[in-house]
């Protein structure tokens, strides 16, 4: 079984701490005496090595306890002030525990100086706020250096975003398709034609969007979705049937951009569309913390050349890095449901 350890580099601080903290506590244990034989050096060395090691052991398991329930990075000071009373006391007791040992078991050449009882029971806790504080150190500069490993993950998982949603927008096929529609609504119908050219003008803008920003707010997203579905519908008619029903107070809820389009794009070029076998696609929420995609699958036999899984893979990381709960993607025989974490807009 794995060793708890407060932090990776524990062990250096050990190795580094150790042979100071076994010379000065000999020292006011015995004072000069045990250094004047190679006994004592021998015995005192092995016996105040074995101390520090169980020692060392207890304050580290009560460490990794503490640091347990008072986690946040935040919350060092707290963490701090809860450890070091239970590590004095500890101290306390076993400092005392080594004074008693020596004191009924002659075994070592020197006495013990009982008048550097508390001396020693001070420079036990003064080694021990040492150690706190460096292992405290050692610990939040691995969660800092994570949490720049992975805002970087995630900035580059944003970037690619953009890309793939860049890729989706210039695709020569998306927009001869979008252009030969235009052109048959004007001589068919002007108004449906103008409207058609505002949806996609629309859709365009939201994929180019140029913003920083690792999360929108659901309503621009599905902003998104009514204009992308309308121009998917303009061009198949009644071969797609979609529905979007979500409640008001989740519109100001927060996801990653562009998830409406990866997962929309998606559901397009992987499934064969025709009017006798409708693709059905519901955007909707089951309770505030969830929006649902659902849709009907129908196999295609040649798919776009399009990476779309590539993008669905993308989405996913992104919520891992973002730390939230997972993007779930379940299918059966009939159909997929995606389930989207919906996070919470602390400024709404």
């Amino acid at each position: 079984m794995a060793i708890k350890r407060y932090s990776k580099k524990e062990p250096v601080v050990f190795l580094w701490v150790i042979l100071p903290y076994i010379l000065f506590m000999n020292l006011l244990i015995f004072g000069f005496c045990i250094y004047y034989t190679f006994e004592g050096i021998y015995k005192s060395f092995f016996l105040s090595a074995l101390y520090f090691l169980v020692v060392y052991a207890i304050f580290g398991t009560v460490a990794v306890l503490i640091s347990k329930q008072i986690s946040s990075s935040s919350d060092l000071f707290k963490r701090i002030a809860v450890m070091l009373p239970v590590f004095y006391f500890l101290n306390v007791l076993a400092i005392q525990g080594v004074f008693y040992g020596y004191n009924h078991i002659q075994w070592m050449p020197c006495n013990p100086l009982n008048q550097n009882l508390w001396y020693t029971i001070l420079y036990a806790c003064i080694m021990s706020t040492v150690i706190t504080f460096i292992n405290e150190g050692m610990a939040n500069w691995e969660k800092w250096k994570s949490s720049v490993a992975e805002s970087e993950k995630l900035q580059n998982s944003y970037q690619r975003s953009k890309l793939l949603g860049l890729k989706g927008q210039i695709n020569p096929h998306f927009l001869f398709n979008c252009f030969n529609t235009l052109s048959g609504l004007i001589h068919e119908n002007e108004k449906d034609a103008v409207r058609f050219l505002d949806e996609m003008t629309k859709v365009h803008r939201y994929l180019l969007r140029s913003d920083e920003e690792y999360l929108v707010s659901l309503e621009e997203e599905i902003k998104f979705a009514q204009s992308y579905l309308y121009l998917i519908k303009a061009r198949f008619g009644q071969a797609i049937h979609f529905n979007i029903s979500i409640p008001p107070e989740n519109l100001q809820k927060l996801i990653p951009p562009l998830s409406m389009q990866v997962i929309l794009e998606n559901i397009i070029y992987t499934n064969a569309l025709n009017k006798k076998q409708a693709l059905q696609i519901d955007i909707f929420s089951e309770d505030q913390h969830k929006l649902i995609v659902s849709h009907t699958l129908h196999e295609k036999t040649i798919v776009s050349n399009l990476n779309l899984e590539e993008g669905l893979d993308n989405l996913v990381n992104k919520y891992r890095l973002l730390n939230e709960a997972e993007v779930e993607i379940s299918d059966n025989q009939i159909s997929r449901k995606i389930t989207i974490p919906l996070i919470q807009n602390v400024f709404a």
